[in-house]
C-alpha cells in the first residue's frame, strides 16, 4: 500500500459508483483505520477480525487496515442469513466484528465486540507496533469453503499464499501494472479477494468495483467503456452476459478469466463468436490456490488449462487430484481432524476431484463421491453435463447419481433449467448420448442451487430427490 502511494500517489486505485480514491488517498484512509484497531485489539498476537460488509470502498479500507495491523481478515458474505451468520460468528472466535447499519440487524448478540465501519473510519487511534512475521507463516485472510460437499470449514491463507497465486497467474496471463480490472465478484470470497483486490494491489492497477449483486447489462456497459483490460468471474456469469441483447464493443478488453466451476465449451464458442474474446478457464480452490490455467492461444476446450509452475500434482487412488504448491493453505483453522483427513501421509492435499491429464492439460471428470456406475460403466457427471450443454435449449444442468439399495445400477438424475419438455430432452439423449448417460429422472428448476462461487450445493440437490445428505 505505502509503496503504491509513494510511487503512484495520483493514480486512481479504486473506483466505486461515483467515488474514486487515488493510491495516496487510499493509504491516507487505511493507515489511521489500522491504528484505530488498536483500541479494540491487543497487538501481542494475531486476532481474527470479521468483516460483514458489501463490496464497497469501506470494505477495501477495512480489509487493508486489518492486514496492515497484522491481524487476520475474515470477510463474511452479506448474502448469509441471520442463522448462518450467527453460527459462523460463534464457531470462529473473533477479536472484533466490523459491519454497517444496514447489515447490523442480521447479527444477533455475541461475545465478539461489534463496531460500525464508520467508527473505524472516523477514529484517530494511536499507532501501535505492527504484528509481523515471515509471509509464509503470517495468516492474511480466513474464508469459508463453499460447503458443497459437507460442512463448511474455515480456510486460512498466508501472505505468501496470496502472493504466489498472483505472481504465477501474472506470468501466464501477462498481467502488468498497465492493466485495469473490473470486479463484481464478492470480496467476501477467496476469488474476489485474491484474484481481484490483492492482484490490483500487487500491480498498482486501477480497480473498478461493482456491487456484488450482478447486473449483466451494467457489466457489459463497463466492459465496453474502453477502461477495462481484465475481467474475471465464475463461469455462469458469461452465460448471463450472452443473454443480454444489443451491441457491445469489447475490443479494449484484453483478458476474460473464468473460475469456480467448469466452463461449458458452447459458452466459450458463443462468447468468442459474439465478442471476439477467448474466455480463459482456470482451476483451483480456497485450499489450493490456483492449480491450472489456460493462456491466450494455448487453450484446450473442456480443460481448465495446464498445471501451473511450481505446482506438484499427482493422481492418487481413483485418479484423485492431489496437490503440493506454494499456494496450498496451512490447514483448516482450529480443525486438526479435518486437516489430517485432507492431506496424504506425504503432504499432498486431497482435492477430491477426479481428473486425467492429456497433452499436459488437466481434464476434470467429477468428484470422488460423484462417481456414477451404470451398466458396467463408470459415468462422469461432468461429461454428461458437457454433452447436454451442447443442446442450446438447455440453459443450465447439474447431473447427480443416487445409489439405490439392492440395485446394480445407480439412478441418474438431471436437474435442468430449460423450457424443453422431458420427452424432448430424452429424445436428444437417445440421439446423442451413450445409453448409460441417459436419465432415469428429470427435475426442472427455475435456477440451480449454487454457492456464490458457482459451485453446486450438493446437499440441496440431494434433498430435492430425497437422498441422504
Amino acid at each position: 500500500m505505502r509503496r503504491n502511494a509513494e510511487a503512484h500517489p495520483k493514480k486512481p486505485a479504486i473506483v466505486f459508483k461515483d467515488e474514486s480514491l487515488s493510491w495516496d488517498q487510499l493509504w491516507q484512509k487505511v493507515e489511521p483505520a489500522s491504528a484505530e484497531l488498536g483500541k479494540y485489539l491487543k497487538n501481542d498476537k494475531q486476532q481474527v477480525v470479521a468483516l460483514l460488509l458489501p463490496n464497497s470502498i469501506d470494505f477495501v479500507i477495512a480489509y487493508l487496515a486489518v492486514l496492515h495491523a497484522g491481524h487476520i481478515a475474515f470477510p463474511l458474505d452479506p448474502a448469509y442469513k441471520k442463522l448462518e451468520l450467527d453460527a459462523i460468528v460463534d464457531e470462529i472466535p473473533s477479536g472484533l466484528l466490523i459491519t454497517d447499519t444496514k447489515y447490523r440487524p442480521q447479527l444477533g448478540e455475541h461475545k465478539t465486540p461489534i463496531i460500525m465501519v464508520e467508527e473505524l473510519m472516523s477514529g484517530r487511534g494511536q499507532p501501535k507496533s505492527l504484528l509481523r512475521s515471515s509471509p509464509e507463516r503470517q495468516i492474511a485472510s480466513l474464508t469459508f469453503t463453499s460447503g458443497t460437499t459437507g460442512t463448511p470449514k474455515a480456510v486460512p491463507n498466508t501472505h505468501a499464499n496470496h502472493m504466489w497465486n498472483i505472481k504465477v497467474c501474472s506470468e501466464v496471463w501477462k498481467w502488468t501494472p498497465d492493466d485495469s480490472l473490473l470486479i463484481s465478484l464478492p470480496l467476501s470470497h477467496w476469488y474476489g479477494i485474491v484474484m481481484g483486490l490483492s492482484g490490483a494491489l500487487y500491480h498498482a492497477n486501477i480497480l473498478y468495483l461493482l456491487d456484488q449483486r450482478f447486473d449483466a447489462k451494467k457489466t457489459l456497459e463497463m466492459l465496453s467503456s474502453g477502461k477495462i483490460t481484465l475481467y474475471t468471474h465464475i463461469s455462469i456469469i458469461y452465460l448471463k452476459l450472452l443473454e443480454v441483447g444489443g451491441s457491445y464493443d469489447l475490443s479494449k478488453l484484453r483478458l476474460c478469466i473464468s473460475g469456480g466451476a467448469p466452463l461449458p465449451p458452447q459458452v466459450w464458442h458463443d462468447f468468442k463468436t459474439r465478442f471476439g474474446i477467448e474466455i480463459l478457464e482456470t482451476y483451483g480452490s480456497s485450499e489450493t490456490g490456483r492449480i491450472a490455467a489456460n493462456s491466450l492461444g494455448k487453450s484446450m476446450l473442456g480443460s481448465p488449462g495446464k498445471i501451473l509452475p511450481d505446482v506438484d500434482m499427482k493422481l492418487g487412488k481413483d485418479n484423485e487430484v492431489q496437490i503440493k504448491s506454494p499456494g496450498v493453505f496451512p490447514g483448516y483453522y482450529h480443525n486438526t481432524a479435518a486437516t489430517k483427513a485432507s492431506f496424504t501421509d506425504d503432504g499432498y492435499f486431497k482435492t477430491n476431484d477426479i481428473a486425467e491429464v492429456r497433452e499436459g492439460f488437466i481434464f476434470l471428470k467429477g468428484r470422488k463421491q460423484e462417481q456414477i456406475r451404470r451398466f458396467g460403466y463408470t459415468v462422469s457427471p461432468r461429461d454428461v453435463e458437457w454433452a447436454l450443454h451442447q443442446n442450446p435449449g438447455i440453459n443450465d444442468i447439474y447431473v447427480m447419481g443416487r445409489q439405490l439399495p439392492n440395485q446394480p445400477n445407480d439412478e441418474l438424475v438431471y436437474f435442468v433449467v430449460s423450457k424443453l419438455s422431458d420427452e424432448a430432452i430424452k429424445d436428444y439423449c437417445k440421439s446423442n448420448l451413450l445409453f448409460a448417460w441417459r436419465p432415469d429422472k428429470i427435475v426442472h428448476l427455475d435456477s440451480l442451487p449454487r454457492t456464490p462461487s458457482g459451485k453446486a450445493k450438493v446437499a440441496e440437490f440431494k434433498q430435492l430427490v430425497g437422498a441422504e445428505s
